[in-house]
């Protein structure tokens, strides 16, 4: 029972709960969001009821269960807060659920690392996004200047940035508060510093590895079903459970899991030491927003040439997220952003330290 009742139990039923929530919820909000996008098609209303209605018209069914999962995953974490009862002084180790998976070295003897506002923020923000989305717009044209990708024809430069603007803000806001400011505060309170960034990143991996994959599940109805597609109907209340088998799929894939989630891995490292380095979101942000912003508006504006050799698959996969060539990329970005960091001063809280001072 003293297993059930511990944080780590509590984080795995955390996690359960915001698929489970996100499968249920995707169907309603499909068909809530299909009949916005009819209202607004056939009369207006105002600038924002229309421009929902017309994002919502042209969403898919994945996308519903993204953005699910993500409101899912902010709301369940205000009783996941209740529930491990955090407090400024940790438990000591005999009285502390983790002490029956971690041996005492693996313990924090600190009470964490809490946020701070730091007057660098701005800069640490505009800096992040500058080495995230300038390195892979720099790998992105050194693979079209070696024709391993081909720019679109016509190029749609106008609608690549404006449709990815609004993405690459509010996943990168939603997701660095609650991966490295609700996940990361938490881990920091139990684990070591290395071992908390560890865990939060092999979290947030296997969470963006476990997304609707669009070249398997079929969505539109009384369409011929390719061999191997799973059909779903998005009317069915079950709908979002089919998805999920739909998502597990994905692990048949062996280059895709090894390629794609390494990738992740480290974007995850990148972003939970960037935080503890500063003791801060905003370059976290920054860098987010950098990544997302450029791997969406290359994937509008360049396709992998079909001719392509197979032979360089392991370099560079169908975008910039697959392959060694990215790995690389994202190598650079680490180095960059660990020399970045040394600028600061008090870059993060000790072990022996207690929390840090307000800056000036």
């Amino acid at each position: 029972m003293r297993v059930l009742r511990s944080d780590a139990a509590k984080l795995v039923l955390y996690l359960i709960s915001c698929f489970l929530l996100a499968a249920l919820a995707t169907p309603w909000l499909y068909n809530a969001g299909t009949m916005l996008g009819e209202a607004t098609e056939e009369r207006s209303f105002n600038g924002v009821i229309d421009y929902i209605g017309e994002h919502a018209r042209k969403a898919e069914f994945p996308k519903y269960f993204k953005r699910c999962l993500l409101a899912a995953a902010l709301l369940l974490s205000f009783p996941l807060l209740f529930a491990l009862r955090l407090r400024r002084e940790p438990a000591p180790l005999r009285d502390s659920p983790w002490s029956v998976y971690l041996p005492s070295r693996m313990v924090a003897p600190s009470g964490g690392q809490p946020l701070r506002n730091s007057k660098w923020g701005p800069l640490q923000l505009l800096t992040g996004f500058i080495l995230a989305a300038g390195l892979l717009f720099g790998m992105g044209w050194l693979l079209i200047s070696m024709e391993w990708f081909t720019l679109r024809d016509p190029v749609p430069w106008n609608m690549a940035w404006k449709k990815s603007v609004g993405p690459a803000i509010t996943a990168s806001l939603l997701e660095e508060i609650i991966f490295r400011g609700v996940f990361l505060g938490i881990c920091l309170r139990a684990f070591r510093p290395a071992t908390a960034i560890i865990v939060v990143s092999l979290l947030f991996s296997a969470l963006h590895f476990l997304q609707p994959p669009n070249d398997v599940a079929v969505f539109v109805q009384d369409a011929a079903i390719p061999a191997g597609a799973i059909y779903i109907d998005p009317n069915s209340p079950l709908s979002g459970f089919q998805l999920l088998q739909a998502i597990v799929m994905r692990f048949q894939n062996f280059e895709l899991v090894f390629f794609e989630f390494i990738s992740l891995t480290v974007v995850g490292l990148i972003l939970a030491y960037s935080r503890y380095a500063t003791a801060s979101l905003w370059l976290p942000i920054g860098l987010h927003t950098g990544w997302i912003f450029a791997y969406s508006s290359f994937k509008r504006i360049a396709i992998r040439t079909s001719e392509l050799n197979e032979d360089l698959r392991y370099l560079i996969g169908s975008n910039l997220k697959e392959g060694l060539v990215p790995l690389a990329t994202l190598s650079l970005t680490a180095l960059l952003v660990m020399l970045f960091v040394r600028i600061f001063p008090s870059r993060a809280t000790r072990p022996d330290e207690g929390t840090i001072p307000p800056e000036d």
